[in-house]
């Protein structure tokens, strides 16, 4: 292989695709990035066998093949070259060249064969989803974090989508909470193949992050499209959007059937101050942390009381005012679920809607109908 390429395009690439490489472990091979020189250009390879990432670096390709080299010592090495500059990459036997100007470098490789096999995205394919960037940002944000963190039920580290009549839904749930995002086919179009799908919440927060321009998903650009294709057969998926490719596993398994779960009726329904609620509950936390990160919210008359109580360190006690309809309601939950679900919100005023102190709390943003959270109460 023989190419020469940019270096601020090499280095954004290497950026990217290295943030799936794992350290040293069983096997060595994913610690490197592959290295294609094709006739589009050069495009790099990594994978951590869950999670794949494909980008095309560009450059002038004088000669096609393909290399894997360590790809830590690679972006390193890239990132300290002058950031015009031209780099120039040439295999020799089993060593990558490296020359930029004055610096120069050769690293030590595996065979592209002992690389992972990554699907890569077909460019005709007619089924593939398209979902606009902002949504992804919205699911990693709003939805995600209801994810198990935990592989002892793996079906539930993921993000089950639905399709209906012109409606695609976003679901996840560990068991204690649950949040639900509903969009129309507006922003994301050719869904019918979708339905059922579990996705590892990671890939999606991943592919936030990735695709997004900067760190913060509320970064993400406005309009631009991800194609989304199901690789039959393979248990896969595959995202594309610009140069970059993300390839992913499906979970199996029977997601929970949250349609039980979820009320449509309420008996006790308020509106609150998101951020008199979030300064309330981080003052009741102080205390929770000793007792099981219980708080205790008490709605009454137009009152909202949020307390902890904890033995050895005292208690706390807020009082905001509210906007309330139905019945008084008390009622404890686990105040880092309700922590969760107010910093995935952007909305100034949260309702909350209850049906008792046994059953499950509702939680939704004032003007913005397709997003919900749900938390299990704790019974004390």
């Amino acid at each position: 292989m023989q190419a020469t390429v940019l270096q601020e395009d090499l280095n954004k690439a290497l950026a990217t695709v290295s943030r799936v490489v794992t350290g040293k472990g069983q096997l060595p091979i994913l610690a490197n990035v592959l290295i294609e020189g094709t006739k589009a250009g050069l495009v790099l390879v990594t994978t951590n066998l869950e999670l794949g990432l494909r980008m095309n670096a560009g450059g002038k390709v004088v000669e096609e093949g393909n290399i894997t080299v360590p790809a830590r010592s690679l972006s390193e090495f890239v990132t300290s070259l002058p950031g015009s500059s031209t780099v120039e990459l040439e295999t020799d036997g089993e060593k990558l060249k490296i020359k930029s100007g004055k610096f120069a470098a050769t690293f030590a490789t595996i065979a592209a064969s002992e690389f992972p096999v990554v699907s890569s995205y077909a460019k005709a394919t007619e089924g593939a989803a398209h979902i606009k960037m902002e949504v992804v940002a919205e699911i990693a944000s709003q939805v995600a974090y209801a994810a198990a963190g935990d592989e002892s039920r793996p079906v539930l580290t993921g993000v089950q989508i639905k399709t209906g009549d012109k409606v695609i839904s976003f679901t996840a749930t560990d068991g204690f909470r649950l949040a639900r995002k509903t969009n129309n086919e507006l922003r994301i179009t050719n869904y019918d193949n979708l339905d059922g799908l579990i996705l590892p919440a990671r890939t999606i927060v991943e592919l936030a992050k990735v695709i997004g321009e900067g760190p913060s998903f509320a970064k993400a650009s406005e309009g631009k499209d991800v194609e989304m294709e199901v690789v039959k057969g393979s248990n896969q998926v595959i995202f594309k959007c610009d140069k970059v490719e993300m390839v992913s596993r499906v979970l199996e398994g029977n997601f929970p059937d949250v349609e039980k779960i979820i009320p449509t009726e309420f008996k006790t329904r308020i509106i609150i101050d998101k951020e008199e609620l979030m300064r309330a509950v981080r003052a009741a936390s102080i205390f929770a942390r000793e007792n099981n990160n219980i708080i205790r919210l008490k709605a009454q008359d137009t009152w909202l009381k949020v307390s902890a109580a904890a033995k050895e360190s005292g208690e706390s006690e807020v009082e905001i005012e509210v906007e309330k309809e139905g019945e008084d309601v008390e009622v404890a939950f686990n105040f880092r679920y309700v922590v969760d679900f107010l910093n995935s919100t952007v909305g100034e005023r949260v309702i909350f809607e209850a049906n008792g102190p046994i059953s499950p709390g509702v939680w939704k943003v004032e003007k913005e109908e397709g997003l919900i959270g749900l938390i299990m109460p704790v019974r004390v």
